[in-house]
């Protein structure tokens, strides 16, 4: 009842203050950082010319229009001894605008370009996507990748990693238009170390056009990290400290330089990540004789030392010609202790408690090589874009574990069992994608491209049972497997524009061909599938303040190439991973509907289908007692989702930014454990985030997640929510930047699963290092106004999220 008092509360605030008297400000400085005074600003409508409001700048160089109606205005700045500048169009909609430094020139200097920008919202809503502003933003330091997607519209994400938008899994993650080649768990280790300063912008995209892989059924997420746009040499540093269980570290630096015609650019980040989790697992398992239960508590202690850097450069070759050389690489060093206790209950053994402890260690890395080529070949907009792309991935595992075994009263009752688990893994990735554009007339175009990937890799899985001193390997339990896979992919995407439409018809075909290969058992699978994703939309603006589209599309998610791997990866004595070889794709087909009010206020519908839908399935091992995990394929899962944008602005100092998605899932499956499965979830999660302007230099912002119980897969997910609290302060004309922020503020952020399978049971309860005391600073030094480095999308961005589940 409070929850939904809150919402009402919310939606009320969202009406009685979009009415607000809207106001324009912004700040004059000459270009040698004096204040420019009595400076006359004009404001100009520009339907009809007409001088709206008249004003001479401040002494402090300040201006400011007040009850400015909603429309789309010119600016003029004049004087005596100072060059005419116009800024615009500027568009007001319900929410005032607060200007960027507006740079002037005296008379005695040539003008040759005034870069002036509006303060962009936080979060905008689009008719194709959703974009959080975190450059300049309260965001942008002391939090990290993963504390920006918990804010982010729609989704979530679980403590193991999984993202989900809307309530479904399968979402396409990118850096910079590159995917980062990790499963979700490593993926959340980047994200967690990666500093939001280096983060301009978020785009989420329900529906991705045919120019990008078909991947990614629930969406696409890309994290476009800052450029530096100074004429010059220029840079920024950023240093935070997070205290919880442990202290947390995360430093870095990023610099800039460019020439008339060459950009050279790079960035080197390293975080010391020490977490505390706690896992707790209770279970019940049919054995042939009795009914053995296992109530399981455990706890971890996880070191994360990472590093991050980026290097590359831009030529110009002339005007129209440019070349691009990018090398990145992550790199993670981790080492991890687990202790738990395990109660067990049957009356099949006198065993009744085991002690272990679990110590692994683990080292990847991926470096990547990208060269491209864009050539501008004529005014209108025709355009050859080539890319080369190279990815080397190597992960080092090793963990051991130790169980003893003991009865009621502590009495030792079998040998101490010690094994290990050696788990190497190399992957290579290459991709030539090459994307040709060009325009047909001023209102239609065409776009086409190719692409051909190679992935393979190599994973040898060895298990060791120690003997006295020695190591003898369990060949029952190893096992080396290979897989190789290509895909060739060409698109056609025509856009056009008629009688007040924005049309699209798009279609991509990907041939895929596999091979698999178990050494060990002596077993290969070979699959070839020829698939055509086509994209239908039509978005139409019915005046300034209406726009609605229309958009079908069909996608598909293929399996991780770990998850291929048939052989046994061992959680505990009781709990292990197992891999499915006979694993198919998923296709996800789906229409949404979108309307947008004023450029701000979103409503999206979106009904999806999904075939061969994959997910984790934990299965019971009558043979051992134990619970596994196993990667299948369900029959089917229809989702319908309502997603609902908000933004508020209560008053001058408070901007609110609202979203609320509810969605239906249901899963149906011929075959689970023998018999049908057929089950469907009502579930919703509702963000608010608050940024609290007390001064120029002074903010103050509160975030709110709620998500309800929701069906995933076979399992549920109880409800939980969080809150999160910040400030921030910039010092030294804005260059240093202070926040000080309490994440997860009231430690609420607990997530607990349990089975929705007849004759299944068991409980999982997830606690992670939540609520954080964090202290972050960042410092921006060099020249401004610079053109930035490219964006440079690589050809092998499907090909690096599949890594998932590789050991």
């Amino acid at each position: 009842m409070k929850i939904s008092m809150f919402f009402t509360l919310i939606l009320i605030s969202s009406l009685a203050f979009a009415q607000s008297n809207l106001s324009l400000s912004g700040q004059l400085k000459y270009k040698d950082g004096f204040i420019a005074n009595d400076i006359t600003v004009s404001l100009i409508r520009i339907t009809d010319s007409v001088i709206v409001q008249r004003q001479s700048a401040l002494k402090d160089g300040k201006f400011l229009f007040q009850d400015v109606k909603p429309d789309t205005y010119i600016i003029i700045f004049t004087s005596l001894g100072t060059q005419k500048a116009r800024l615009g169009p500027v568009t007001l909609n319900k929410e005032s605008l607060v200007l960027d430094t507006v740079f002037l020139y005296r008379n005695v200097e040539q003008l040759k370009e005034v870069s002036i920008k509006g303060a962009r919202q936080l979060i905008q809503k689009s008719i194709d996507k959703t974009t959080i502003n975190v450059e300049n933003t309260s965001l942008a330091v002391g939090n990290t990748a993963l504390d920006l997607l918990n804010r982010a519209p729609g989704l979530t994400v679980l403590n193991d990693g999984t993202i989900q938008l809307n309530g479904k899994a399968g979402v396409t993650v990118m850096l910079d238009g590159r995917l980062t080649y990790l499963s979700s768990s490593q993926l959340a280790t980047l994200l967690r170390n990666t500093n939001s300063g280096q983060i301009k912008s978020i785009e989420i995209m329900t529906h991705p056009p045919v120019k990008f892989d078909a991947s990614g059924g629930a969406g696409l997420i890309n994290i476009i990290l800052k450029k530096n746009k100074d004429l010059g040499s220029n840079g920024t540093i950023t240093a935070d400290v997070a205290l919880g269980e442990f202290i947390k570290a995360n430093t870095g630096i990023s610099i800039n330089h460019r020439s008339k015609k060459i950009n050279v650019f790079g960035n080197y980040n390293f975080a010391d990540n020490k977490r505390y989790g706690i896992l707790n697992l209770d279970r019940s398992v049919n054995m042939p004789e009795d009914l053995s239960n296992i109530s399981q508590q455990s706890n971890s202690t996880t070191k994360n030392y990472n590093h991050t850097y980026k290097a590359g450069l831009d030529y110009d070759i002339n005007k129209n010609n440019t070349f691009g050389l990018v090398v990145a690489c992550y790199k993670n060093d981790q080492t991890e202790i687990i202790h738990s206790k395990s109660a067990i209950s049957n009356s099949s053994t006198d065993l009744s408690n085991i002690s272990a402890l679990n110590t692994g260690k683990n080292q990847y890395s991926n470096t990547s090589y990208n060269i491209n080529y864009k050539s501008v070949l004529d005014t209108l907009g025709q355009q050859l874009d080539i890319d080369l792309a190279l990815l080397n991935y190597k992960n080092a595992e090793k963990i051991i574990y130790e169980n003893n075994f003991f009865d009621d009263y502590g009495n030792p009752v079998k040998m101490t069992k010690i094994f290990r688990n050696i788990s190497p893994t190399d992957l290579k990735i290459k991709a030539i994608t090459i994307n040709y554009t060009l325009p047909l007339s001023k209102t239609s175009m065409v776009e086409v491209g190719i692409k051909s990937s190679l992935v393979k890799t190599d994973n040898d899985f060895l298990v060791e049972n120690q003997l006295g001193n020695e190591w003898l390997k369990d060949l029952a339990q190893s096992n080396r497997f290979l897989y190789q896979e290509r895909i060739n992919a060409a698109y056609l995407n025509f856009k056009k524009e008629f009688s007040g439409f924005d049309m699209q018809l798009g279609a991509r075909a990907e041939h895929t061909s596999t091979h698999g290969n178990s050494i060990t058992m002596s077993e290969t699978f070979e699959r070839k599938y020829l698939d055509l994703f086509p994209i239908v939309s039509f978005s139409k603006k019915i005046d300034k303040n209406h726009t609605i589209s229309l958009t079908a599309n069909r996608r598909i998610d293929r399996p991780s190439y770990g998850s291929l791997n048939p052989f046994i990866y061992y959680l505990d004595l009781y709990t292990y991973k197992r891999g499915n070889p006979d694993l198919k794709p998923q296709y996800t087909n789906s229409l949404a509907f979108d309307y947008l009010l004023h450029q701000k206020y979103g409503i999206e519908i979106v009904y999806s289908n999904t075939k061969d839908v994959i997910s984790d399935i934990i299965k019971p091992d009558a043979t051992r007692g134990a619970l596994f995990t196993i990667p299948d394929n369900l029959a089917k899962q229809n989702s319908i989702s309502l997603s609902l944008s908000v933004p508020i602005s209560v008053g001058k100092f408070w901007n609110m930014y609202n979203n609320l998605s509810a969605y239906h899932v249901s899963f149906y499956s011929n075959d689970i454990l023998g018999t049908i499965y057929r089950s469907d979830q009502n579930a919703m999660n509702f963000k608010s985030y608050s940024t609290f302007t007390i001064s120029e230099r002074f903010n103050f912002d509160v975030s709110f997640f709620y998500q309800s119980r929701q069906l995933y897969g076979t399992s549920y997910l109880r409800s939980f929510s969080f809150v999160d609290v910040g400030t921030s302060y910039k010092f030294f004309n804005s260059r240093l930047n202070l926040k000080v922020s309490v994440k997860d503020i009231f430690n609420q952020k607990t997530q607990i699963m349990y089975s929705n399978l007849p004759n299944v049971y068991y409980t999982i309860y997830d606690k992670p290092e939540t609520r954080l005391f964090s202290f972050g600073l960042s410092y921006s030094f060099g020249g401004k106004d610079v053109k930035q480095s490219r964006k440079r999308p690589t050809g092998i961005e499907e090909e690096k999220g599949r890594i998932g589940g590789i050991r």
